[in-house]
């Protein structure tokens, strides 16, 4: 899996029981405590991901991340590619 799709995928698991979870809001430090990529390269795939419209970034005190509903459907599809 390319690593921003695991980056996209953590945030799923962050929301996926949440009643709204593209309106959750994500500390950056919640993503970077489950991945193994250095910080630079998690903003990187912040980036890209926001530049696909599948999460939106925030910067608010501190940075916050919201999955989108292209990007809560586009981990579901690829849940059911690998199943």
């Amino acid at each position: 899996m390319e690593n921003k799709w695991q980056t996209l995928q953590v945030i799923f698991d962050l929301v996926k029981n949440d009643n709204q979870p593209t309106k959750s809001i994500i500390q950056t430090n919640m993503i970077i405590a489950r991945l193994n990529f250095p910080w630079d390269e998690i903003v990187q795939h912040l980036n890209e991901l926001q530049q696909d419209g599948l999460i939106i970034l925030t910067q608010l005190s501190t940075a916050v991340v919201s999955l989108t509903n292209k990007g809560l459907q586009h981990v579901a599809a690829q849940s059911d590619i690998a199943h």
